[in-house]
């Protein structure tokens, strides 16, 4: 059974409430495992590998946030496979309905709703199924994560889900940084010890689907 990012997400962050003191809660939740057998999921499966496994295996959503202070704190909910699957409307994403037929957000189907304004999802077209997940933000902005499944659970792992660690990816990619990225490489490495921005750059560039 394969060893999903959520065990080592929380073995560190109760290491860091308990021992280290440096966070001042930390909350989860596991959903049951999911039992029905869906084509929808075997398909999404064959291009994002362990996405099956994990609903299967592990559970049918799960959520976590723990939190230091008011700008230090991370969350993370993945959604129950009948919400993954219903879709930017059947989530209540809204969209430009003057938007042409095929344009992506029309096939954006939520996975993780990382904050209440943003989301994290896959394009599933009729005939495909794009390789990397996509954040959701601003005015339906869409935004390539350039990580399949695995790659941006594992990276959910190395961000310790940090608030906005999408971001702070995106604006590596764009040779950009803000205020998102400076509190994010100060306050890790005060909370995690053994965290440094390297090793979580060199860990991303291995995961990225355009390095393959």
């Amino acid at each position: 059974m394969t060893i999903f990012f959520n065990e080592p997400l929380i073995d560190s962050l109760l290491e860091a409430e308990e021992d280290l003191k440096t966070i001042k809660e930390v909350k989860y939740h596991y959903n049951s495992t999911l039992k029905d057998e869906l084509s929808e999921l075997n398909r999404l499966d064959a291009i994002h590998s362990n996405i099956k496994e994990f609903y299967n295996e592990t559970a049918d959503g799960f959520q976590l946030r723990w939190k230091k202070g008011e700008n230090s704190f991370g969350f993370i909910q993945l959604a129950e496979m009948k919400h993954l699957l219903a879709g930017a409307k059947g989530n209540g994403i809204y969209f430009n309905e003057d938007l042409p037929q095929d344009a992506d957000i029309r096939f954006f189907h939520p996975l993780d709703f990382p904050t209440p304004e943003t989301y994290v999802g896959f394009i599933i077209k009729p005939d495909t199924i794009y390789q990397s997940v996509y954040y959701l933000h601003g005015d339906n902005e869409l935004s390539n994560l350039d990580l399949d499944f695995h790659g941006y659970t594992e990276m959910a792992y190395e961000a310790r889900v940090f608030n906005y660690w999408q971001r702070v990816l995106l604006e590596y990619m764009n040779g950009n940084s803000s205020e998102i990225t400076e509190t994010f490489k100060t306050e890790m490495p005060q909370i995690f010890p053994d965290w440094t921005w390297e090793n979580f750059i060199e860990k991303f560039e291995s995961l990225r689907i355009s390095k393959r």
